[in-house]
């Protein structure tokens, strides 16, 4: 009796197993939905859609981009999250803006709601930007001014993510006294400070880049944790500010309960392209000034972790 029951377990578990493996073994069957959460012409729309291109020559089947924007990447991973986990649809959007909107308090879960593929490149670094003729030349100018005239100096911010969390360690680690104001995403915050709608804001390297080469505008810091190798004359913010640091990586998503099989996989595309396809990494660098870099899936679990627990320590001030 005891063998059959065992018997029976084994064939209970294995069938159930089956489906799983039959819908991996099929995909992808049609083509990809990538929900891209941010507005085109970012950095993340750019790190996603090239990855997009390359991935689909190896899956043979189009990866078809589509912005959802809003509430910092909120909207479109809120819809999202529970979709159907066939395989069909996966959300691009970085960690910045996927750890921030817990730590915020903007919604109430974490990137455990969805079943992670890859962490798939990092930032050129988000960059405290002024005018060129701005009277501040680095961060401490900046703050110092902030002080000496509290709530005066416009401070570009957007709601949630790694601007909003270094907006917040500025105000009590740095205790300065900017007026924030909320102007969406990294592109809209250049515009308002090209316009002269705020004195200084955050904004990725690569989105400001341009403008820093024309003369227009200013770099006072990077909030990585180290300057990338070909804009090193740009200093970490901690050096001014020790607790001000954001790193911000750019994932794959995939709703809650999509087959491992079916995540494997496409890690394992992407994978290939980052780390052997010379048209990525000719890309990758001279837009985000880094090397190419991906995780599996396991290590891009544990890098989630690891980044949620540090922005949750901030949580505290700004819920």
């Amino acid at each position: 009796m005891k063998k059959l029951i065992a018997a029976l377990l084994v064939i209970t578990l294995c069938a159930a197993y089956v489906p799983s493996l039959a819908e991996a073994a099929d995909w992808p069957n049609g083509n990809i939905n990538a929900i891209i959460t941010h507005a085109a012409g970012g950095d993340t729309d750019y790190n996603a859609r090239l990855l997009c291109r390359l991935v689909e020559k190896k899956l043979g089947v189009k990866l078809i981009p589509t912005n959802l924007t809003g509430s910092n990447g909120a909207i479109a991973m809120t819809e999202y999250k529970d979709a159907e986990p066939d395989g069909s649809a996966f959300v691009f959007t970085n960690t910045a803006a996927l750890n921030g909107n817990e730590a915020t308090g903007l919604v109430d879960y974490g990137y455990d709601a969805f079943e992670p593929v890859a962490l798939f490149g990092k930032q050129a670094g988000e960059n405290i930007i002024v005018a060129a003729d701005s009277p501040y030349k680095n961060l401490s100018d900046l703050i110092k001014a902030s002080q000496e005239n509290p709530n005066t100096i416009k401070f570009g911010i957007s709601t949630g993510g790694g601007v909003y969390i270094a907006s917040v360690v500025l105000a009590i680690a740095g205790k300065a006294q900017f007026a924030a104001i909320e102007q969406g995403d990294a592109a809209n915050r250049l515009t308002a400070l090209l316009g002269g709608h705020v004195d200084a804001t955050i904004a990725p390297y690569s989105v400001a880049k341009e403008y820093i080469e024309a003369g227009q505008i200013r770099s006072l810091c990077t909030l990585l944790h180290d300057s990338p190798s070909l804009i090193k004359d740009v200093p970490p913010a901690r050096e001014t500010l020790p607790e001000l640091e954001v790193n911000t990586l750019y994932v794959v998503l995939a709703p809650k309960g999509t087959s491992p099989e079916i995540v494997k996989a496409f890690n394992a595309a992407i994978l290939d392209v980052v780390n052997n396809d010379p048209e990525y990494k000719e890309a990758v660098e001279s837009y985000n000034f880094q090397s190419p870099w991906a995780l599996n899936v396991e290590d891009t679990l544990a890098e989630l972790k690891t980044q949620r627990d540090l922005f949750m320590k901030f949580s505290q001030y700004m819920q």
